[in-house]
């Protein structure tokens, strides 16, 4: 089995996605800086799937994998929203980063999602789940990629 085979997480026997950290021993989801939690990745995995991608002559259980993770993308693909920068005079970076609805919008993706109910999670460095990125704090909000777009190239 290709390592790689060995990480996709399971939900309910179903195979989802990666996580961006996985347990060193047990290969399990893993935390790793205090907004980074056990969790799927909307991000990593992208770089994961092309990899199985260019594999020639790919075994049925890597081209199963590959489908159950694109089968996820598109079942946790974000549409109707986008991120803007709005001025925010007096803040260290002089804007805020927040969510709009654009029903126009590309698709995006969550940076992580809870394992289980696929929602998107925020952490701030608190290390306390939040399931809005207008709910964690300024520095984390406006210092980190919450929301992603690149699981798109897998749909071309």
């Amino acid at each position: 089995m290709h390592p790689d085979l060995k990480t996709q997480v399971k939900v309910a026997g179903k195979l989802t996605a990666w996580c961006a950290q996985h347990d060193e021993k047990t290969l399990l989801p893993a935390k790793a800086r205090a907004y980074e939690h056990p969790s799927l990745s909307g991000s990593e995995t992208v770089g994961t799937v092309q990899f199985l991608m260019g594999i020639d002559h790919p075994s049925p259980e890597v081209t199963r994998a590959i489908q159950a993770a694109i089968a996820w993308f598109d079942a946790v693909r974000i549409t109707g929203i986008r991120l803007e920068r709005i001025a925010a005079p007096g803040t260290p970076r002089g804007y805020d980063q927040v969510v709009v609805e654009d029903p126009t919008a590309p698709p995006l993706w969550a940076r992580f999602y809870e394992i289980g109910t696929n929602r998107p999670i925020f952490s701030g460095r608190d290390s306390v789940i939040k399931y809005r990125l207008s709910e964690i704090e300024y520095e984390r909000r406006n210092g980190y990629r919450w929301y992603v777009d690149r699981p798109a190239i897998l749909f071309k």
